[in-house]
């Protein structure tokens, strides 16, 4: 079913569209995170050439642990301490990781050699490997209600891979109408949310089954990027990211399905994250080396931080609303606390 997702109403579009003119007290140049550190993460292998490449970030808030893939490596963090806690290497082209729910394993999306790794993280050392039909793992989530890994490939025939956690074995594939960016969970549904880039579209894919239920159109979705759901209010927040373009964080009522409106972000817009305890939402914009903060309950923008170059991926505790910001250019993870 396709959705053209309808405005709520004339004119709460239109001041959702323009939240600052709409909002009394909003100030745009606010920085509503305080900086606390850096960590900085060891230099890439010696056979990385160039820059070291920094991906999407996962931090797992049961051990405290934060998981950073870079240039070939899976980084682990100790969150407490803010020091490294060990690494595994040898992970080519390493994109995203999953957790599950054993605190000490967790999948990793290696799309250099087509494969999905399986890490112990106690051990340091990657356990299996799973290899995907038609390669290239990129973004990929856990789904706990069914206890499977959902992992979009980008190529050379777009699809999304479901992988069983305990068998370590592909349960089953779905073909999609172009390349995947990233995805997000509503994890008591099951669904999974897939942004398609190149047809301006978001997916909603039900992953007990492993078919598309819905394809949202509208709302200011172009070329989609990172997306985040607040699962309280049922809303889905899709961060657009049109080159040498504003842009814009749309957000969606998939519940009612409604167009709530857009927010304005930095350019370069990549990973986004969700803090459940404040209800607050991070863009990581690595074209202005920003990060933006949108609270998703009343939609306003509450400001944005400067971050260092690069800044492509983001995290957030909600157990201590500490907000962990990947700055590939500098190697660090900038953190910092909301407020």
């Amino acid at each position: 079913m396709t959705h053209r997702v309808k405005p709520q109403s004339v004119l709460a579009a239109l001041c959702t569209l323009v939240l600052v003119g709409c909002t009394p007290g909003t100030d745009p140049l606010k920085t509503p995170l305080t900086e606390k550190a850096n960590i900085q993460l060891p230099p890439p292998p010696a056979e990385v050439a160039g820059r070291g490449t920094l991906d999407l970030l996962t931090l797992d808030t049961r051990n405290g642990l934060l998981y950073v893939p870079y240039s070939n490596t899976l980084d682990i963090v100790d969150t407490h301490t803010r020091k490294l806690k060990g690494q595994v290497e040898n992970l080519p082209g390493i994109k995203s990781i999953a957790l599950t729910t054993d605190p000490n394993i967790v999948f990793t999306a290696d799309g250099g050699n087509n494969r999905v790794a399986v890490v112990d993280v106690a051990k340091l050392k990657a356990t299996d490997e799973i290899v995907t039909p038609t390669g290239n793992p990129d973004a990929m989530v856990f789904d706990p209600k069914n206890n499977q890994v959902v992992v979009g490939q980008t190529g050379p025939s777009p699809n999304i891979v479901f992988i069983d956690v305990a068998t370590h074995k592909v349960v089953g594939s779905l073909s999609l109408p172009a390349s995947p960016e990233l995805m997000a969970i509503d994890t008591t549904a099951g669904r999974v949310f897939v942004a398609i880039h190149d047809r301006d579209e978001v997916l909603a894919i039900d992953a007990a089954t492993r078919q598309i239920t819905s394809t949202y159109k509208g709302c200011d979705i172009k070329s989609p990027v990172g997306m985040t759901y607040d699962r309280d209010q049922g809303r889905l927040f899709v961060a657009n990211g049109i080159v040498h373009s504003a842009n814009v964080l749309s957000a969606i009522d998939v519940v009612l399905d409604r167009c709530l409106g857009s927010i304005d972000i930095g350019h370069g817009p990549d990973q986004v994250a969700f803090n459940d305890h404040l209800h607050h939402a991070y863009v990581a914009n690595s074209g202005t080396s920003t990060v933006s903060v949108i609270d998703t309950i009343s939609l306003k923008p509450l400001g944005t931080n400067g971050t260092g170059r690069a800044a492509h991926s983001v995290t957030v505790d909600p157990t201590t609303d500490l907000v962990y910001v990947g700055v590939e250019r500098a190697g660090i993870i900038a953190v910092y606390h909301d407020p």
